[in-house]
């Protein structure tokens, strides 16, 4: 365990389930940080008021996934089907939590998805979220409800995908600027013992990189960590999607405002990267 592993406190880790496969790789990596920081795993499953309030509406049908038959919503099969949901949530979130040994809690609530995750991360130090939810309208992309709660997190945010886990080499964006200084301290606690991370450097000329290099190399130290550098001279998304396609990362992790980071940039970036994302404010 590295030396800023130790130091980085991490008491409390949420987790927004919604049993999609996205969630479900959401709540693997929860429940490895919870293992490894030794904090409190807390499961939140949001009854979506929004679609009940849609089964009221007279005119509401719903479409058959396969047959493409439509029929009227029912509001009562409807809460049928989510208390079902939220007993198989409750089911797995339990039995992941138990095999790990890690502590937990578990939660149910009913509103907007976004407005109850983003006051329940209010009281986390790391929130921990699929990049969609079920819907299919906008495969590959993510989700409305992972967008309006990114914009709004007021901490710590991981996103992940179907498919994906937190993985090696640990990528971090790095401009100098304090808030950078605390997503290098995080992709250092995300290292394995063997790990190695990749430094990619917004420098657009070779005195800012050698500055930027001098100040990672200064916090260094005597830690014994793998690293290698990179510089974005353009400061654009797909630049950045290159490099770490380039480089291999298994993790990225981002300061939340950066040259490259606007909120647009941010949607956009989650649309094209394929690893887990940690967002650090």
């Amino acid at each position: 365990m590295s030396r800023d592993r130790a130091e980085l406190i991490i008491r409390r880790i949420l987790v927004a389930l919604d049993a999609s496969p996205h969630s479900l790789a959401a709540l693997e990596a929860a429940v490895e940080l919870a293992s490894r920081f030794g904090a409190e795993l807390y499961g939140l499953y949001v009854e979506d008021i929004n679609l009940l309030r849609l089964a009221e509406l007279p005119f509401a049908q719903e479409v058959g996934q396969f047959s493409a038959n439509r029929r009227r919503l029912d509001v009562q099969e409807l809460e049928r089907q989510i208390r079902a949901q939220t007993v198989r949530i409750r089911r797995i979130f339990r039995g992941t939590s138990q095999r790990a040994e890690v502590s937990w809690t578990f939660s149910v609530s009913r509103g907007r998805v976004d407005r109850e995750v983003l006051a329940a991360a209010t009281e986390a130090d790391v929130l921990v979220l699929g990049r969609a939810g079920w819907s299919w309208i906008r495969p590959g992309r993510a989700g409305s409800t992972t967008r309006a709660v990114l914009a709004q997190a007021p901490g710590w945010a991981l996103i992940l995908q179907e498919g994906t886990c937190l993985g090696q080499p640990v990528g971090v964006v790095y401009d100098g600027s304090p808030l950078a200084q605390k997503a290098l301290e995080a992709a250092a606690a995300l290292l394995e013992d063997d790990g190695q991370m990749t430094v990619l450097f917004l420098a657009d000329d070779p005195q800012s990189f050698e500055s930027l290099k001098a100040q990672v190399h200064a916090w260094l130290g005597e830690q014994d960590i793998q690293m290698r550098y990179r510089t974005l001279t353009s400061f654009n998304v797909p630049s950045l999607v290159d490099a770490l396609e380039t480089e291999g990362c298994g993790t990225i992790v981002l300061p939340a405002r950066s040259a490259v980071l606007s909120d647009q940039a941010l949607r956009a970036l989650l649309d094209e990267v394929r690893v887990p994302v940690l967002l650090v404010r």
